[in-house]
C-alpha cells in the first residue's frame, strides 16, 4: 500500500517529464538504491561479524572472572568476589553481572539486572533481543564451586558500527552522483541524443505539417532502425500527402467544372421552362385565334356575299336610270310601286343583319382583348423572373392552369382543384410556375391513356409547419418502382418525345428556392404524385421585388 501510494505520486510526475529527466532520474534512482543496499549489507555484515566478536570477548572476559573469582569463592568472601566484579565497570557494554554458588545465589553482584535476568539454558552465551547473556564455572570440572554470568548490551556496538555506516553511505551516495552524472555524460551521444533528434524532427512534422523533413539515423541499436522506420513513414505521408492534393485539386476543379454545368444546366432549363410556358400561351393564343378566324369569316360572308346587299344595290340602279322622272316611275310604274315595300323589308332585314353582325364583332373583340391579356401575362412573367415576389399559393396553381389549359382542354382531362386556404409565400414566381407548369403537362400526358371521361388530375394545397407543399396527382400510367429514384436525373424520360431535363431542371429550381420535390406511385397504372415542397420565407439572397 505504501509503495503504491508513493510510486503513483512519482508516475504522475515522471509521465510529464523529458526522456532526459527521466533517464537522469532513473540512473541517480538506480545508482542510489544500489549503494544504499550495498551499504546495507555491508553494515548487517558488519554487525554480525562484531556480534560474534563480542560473543567471543564476553565469553573470554567471563572466563577471566571466573577464574579471578575463584579464591574469594573458595574462602566464602563475599567482599572479595565483589571486589572482583568491581573492574567490569571500565566495560560500558557490561550491564551486569553475578556469582552463584550452588548454596547461594547472588553471592557477589554488579550492575541493576541481577537477579531479574538469568540464562534460560546451559549454553556458555545465549543472546537474548539486544543483550548477550555468558556465563562460566568457577573451579574445576569435577569440583564446581559457583557460576559466573556476565550480561552485555550489544547497543554501543550496534550505533558505533551504524555511525561508521552513515559515512561510508554519505560516501557511496556522493560516489553514486558521481558515477550517475558519469554515465549520464558517457550514455548521451549514445542512446539520448537519437531519441532529442527524433523528437525535434517529430516536433517540426507535427506543427508545420511538412512531410519532407527527415531524421538523421545516428546509431545502429534499435533507436537507429526506429528513425529508418519513421523516415520510410514520412516518406509514405509525403506520397500519400502528394496524392490527396492532386486528388483535391482534381476535385476542385470537378466541383468548379460542375458548379458551371449546373449554372448552365439551370439556364438551360430556365430558357426549357420559359418555352414550356410560352408553349402554353402559344396554345391558348391559338384556341383564341380559331374563334377569331371564324367571327372574321362570318362578317367577311355576310358582308361579300349577302343577297339583301346586292338586291339594295339592284333597286338603287333602277331608281337611278329613271333620273328626273323618278316621281313618275315610282307613282305610275307596276314595278315603281313595289320600290318602297321592298326597300321596307329590306330596311328591316338589314337591322336584323346589323345585330347579329355587331354581336360577333363583339365576340371577336373579347377574343383579341383575351389574347392580350396572355401576352401581357407572359410578360409579367418574363419580367418577374428571378425575383422574389409575395405570392398566394392558389393563385399560383390557378395561372399554371390557365398557362396549360390547352394541353388539358385537347385531351380532355377533367381538373380537380383543392385549394385550401394557405399563407403567402415569399418565392421566385417563374421558377414555381415552371414547376407546376411541368407537373400538370406531365399527368396530362400520362392519363392520355386513359379513357375519354376517366382522365382526371387533382390538384392541393397542404401547409405543413413552415412550409407549403404544392401536390398534382394523376390516375395515370403510374411509374414502376425501379425509376422513382431516378425521376429528377439529369437525361432520363420514358417519353420517346421526351429531353429528360424538365423534372431535373425543376429538381435544381427547387433546391434554388430552398425546397425539394417528391414523387410517389403505388406502381404501373396506378397514378403518381408529385410534390413541390417550399419554406414560407426563402433563404437564398435573390434580389426582391419592390
Amino acid at each position: 500500500m505504501i509503495s503504491g501510494r508513493i510510486g503513483r505520486p512519482l508516475r504522475q510526475w515522471l509521465r510529464g517529464k523529458s526522456v532526459r529527466h527521466k533517464f537522469g532520474f532513473i540512473t541517480f534512482f538506480a545508482v542510489t538504491c544500489a549503494a544504499l543496499a550495498a551499504s546495507a549489507a555491508l553494515l548487517a555484515y558488519r554487525i554480525y561479524e562484531q556480534r560474534g566478536d563480542h560473543a567471543a570477548e564476553a565469553l573470554a572476559l567471563t572466563r577471566i572472572v571466573a577464574e579471578n573469582a575463584a579464591g574469594p569463592v573458595s574462602f566464602q568472601d563475599s567482599a572479595a568476589a565483589a571486589a572482583v566484579l568491581a573492574p567490569l565497570r571500565a566495560k560500558p557494554s557490561i550491564r551486569a553481572a553475578a556469582i552463584d554458588l550452588p548454596s547461594r545465589r547472588n553471592f557477589a553482584t554488579y550492575g541493576d539486572l541481577f537477579p531479574a535476568i538469568r540464562p534460560l539454558t546451559e549454553q556458555p552465551s545465549v543472546f537474548d533481543g539486544w543483550l548477550l547473556h555468558t556465563s562460566a564455572a568457577i573451579g574445576a570440572p569435577g569440583a564446581r564451586l559457583g557460576t559466573v554470568h556476565l550480561v552485555s548490551d550489544l547497543r554501543p556496538m550496534f550505533w558505533a558500527a551504524l555511525r561508521a555506516s552513515v559515512v561510508a553511505l554519505a560516501l557511496a551516495l556522493v560516489m553514486a552522483l558521481l558515477l550517475s552524472f558519469f554515465v549520464l555524460a558517457r550514455l548521451r551521444g549514445v542512446i539520448l541524443d537519437p531519441v532529442d533528434n527524433l523528437h525535434a524532427v517529430t516536433r517540426r512534422v507535427t506543427e508545420n505539417a511538412d512531410f519532407s523533413q527527415r531524421a538523421e539515423v545516428i546509431s545502429g541499436d534499435e533507436m537507429g532502425e526506429l528513425t529508418q522506420a519513421f523516415n520510410r513513414m514520412l516518406d509514405r505521408l509525403q506520397a500519400k500527402e502528394s496524392e490527396l492534393r492532386s486528388a483535391n485539386q482534381q476535385l476542385i476543379d470537378q466541383f468548379e467544372e460542375r458548379k458551371r454545368l449546373e449554372a448552365k444546366l439551370l439556364e438551360t432549363s430556365r430558357q426549357a421552362g420559359m418555352a414550356q410556358v410560352a408553349t402554353g400561351v402559344l396554345h391558348n393564343v391559338g384556341n383564341v385565334l380559331n374563334s377569331v378566324n371564324i367571327s372574321a369569316n362570318i362578317l367577311r360572308d355576310n358582308l361579300s356575299a349577302n343577297p339583301r346587299l346586292k338586291l339594295f344595290k339592284q333597286v338603287a340602279d333602277l331608281m337611278r336610270e329613271q333620273g328626273d322622272g323618278l316621281n313618275r316611275f315610282l307613282a305610275e310604274d307596276a314595278r315603281g310601286r313595289l320600290v318602297p315595300k321592298l326597300v321596307i323589308e329590306l330596311a328591316d332585314q338589314m337591322l336584323t343583319k346589323q345585330a347579329d353582325l355587331q354581336r360577333e364583332l363583339e365576340h371577336m373583340v373579347q377574343n383579341v382583348d383575351h389574347i392580350k391579356q396572355i401576352v401581357a401575362m407572359q410578360q409579367n412573367y418574363a419580367r418577374a423572373g428571378g425575383v422574389v415576389q409575395t405570392l398566394q399559393p392558389a393563385t399560383l396553381f390557378e395561372e399554371a392552369t390557365r398557362l396549360a389549359q390547352a394541353s388539358v382542354d385537347r385531351h380532355g382531362v377533367r381538373m380537380t382543384p383543392d385549394l385550401s386556404d394557405a399563407p403567402d409565400i415569399e418565392s421566385d414566381r417563374h421558377q414555381i410556375l415552371q414547376i407546376l407548369v411541368n407537373f400538370i403537362t406531365n399527368a396530362v400526358q400520362a392519363v392520355k391513356q386513359r379513357p375519354d371521361g376517366d382522365r382526371r388530375v387533382a390538384l392541393r394545397l397542404a401547409q405543413k409547419d413552415d412550409r407549403i407543399q404544392f401536390t398534382v396527382e394523376d390516375n395515370g400510367a403510374g411509374i414502376p418502382p425501379e425509376n422513382l429514384q431516378k425521376i429528377f436525373m439529369h437525361g432520363f424520360t420514358t417519353r420517346r418525345d421526351g429531353h429528360g431535363f424538365g423534372l431535373h431542371s425543376g429538381a435544381l429550381a427547387a433546391r434554388n428556392l430552398g425546397g425539394a420535390l417528391h414523387v410517389h406511385s403505388d406502381g404501373l397504372g396506378l397514378g403518381a404524385r408529385f410534390t413541390l415542397d417550399l419554406p414560407l420565407r426563402m433563404p437564398a439572397a435573390l434580389p426582391r421585388a419592390a
